[in-house]
């Protein structure tokens, strides 16, 4: 299974319009507990919902029983319900995981979530869309096709040294980025190529997906 495409539904703030139109008929589908509301309103049917079951409504529950999907109750707490996604990706062999419902209101549970992909995307191919953005921790060198014009942002958690970009208004040439000393959020770009590479370190990247 490892060459399936797999989506992670998590209890944020849902793209439903993107979600209407994104090709998933193919996609094995992992739900993380409280998610299955919002999938209920899309009618969206995943193929297993997880978590501690604290936030799944219970027509909600209903709902996805009568339709035979299995609802897999973690009691543990050590682990957030997107993790214990992640573990039974990893137990299952699946990779290639697109994430939707990552960043929400709640900015503790959005930063937590930052948190869960730079611990597992070294291990996994992890990539969050949300209304806007593509967000991933990207390798050491980069180069991918885009809008001239368009916002990208760079996000070191917590550095990343000797950054190099091309295609970026506002170019690094070499220089370190450090969570709380200086990010790279909120550049342009000025190229239809855009080019990063970094030395150490763990860099987040925001780019604009276009959906």
């Amino acid at each position: 299974m490892e060459k399936t495409k797999v989506l992670i539904f998590l209890n944020g703030d849902l793209p439903g319009r993107i979600l209407k139109k994104y090709p998933m008929e193919h996609c094995y589908k992992i739900c993380a507990d409280g998610a299955a509301n919002g999938l209920k309103k899309l009618g969206i049917i995943p193929n297993i919902i997880i978590g501690d079951l604290d936030s799944i409504k219970k027509e909600t529950a209903a709902y996805f029983k009568k339709k035979k999907i299995e609802i897999r109750k973690i009691e543990e707490q050590d682990t957030t319900d997107f993790e214990k996604c992640l573990m039974y990706a990893i137990e299952n062999r699946l990779n290639n995981i697109v994430i939707f419902g990552a960043t929400s209101r709640r900015t503790d549970h959005t930063l937590n979530n930052f948190s869960i992909l730079k611990r597992y995307y070294k291990i996994l191919d992890l990539k969050i869309i949300d209304k806007k953005y593509d967000i991933f921790f990207i390798p050491q060198s980069i180069e991918f096709d885009y809008k001239t014009g368009e916002v990208v942002s760079l996000m070191p958690l917590p550095v990343a040294t000797k950054i190099k970009t091309e295609g970026l208004m506002y170019a690094l040439n070499g220089e370190p980025l450090e969570f709380g000393v200086r990010e790279g959020t909120l550049n342009i770009s000025n190229s239809d190529k855009i080019k990063i590479n970094f030395e150490e370190g763990d860099l987040l990247l925001f780019k604009k997906h276009f959906l």
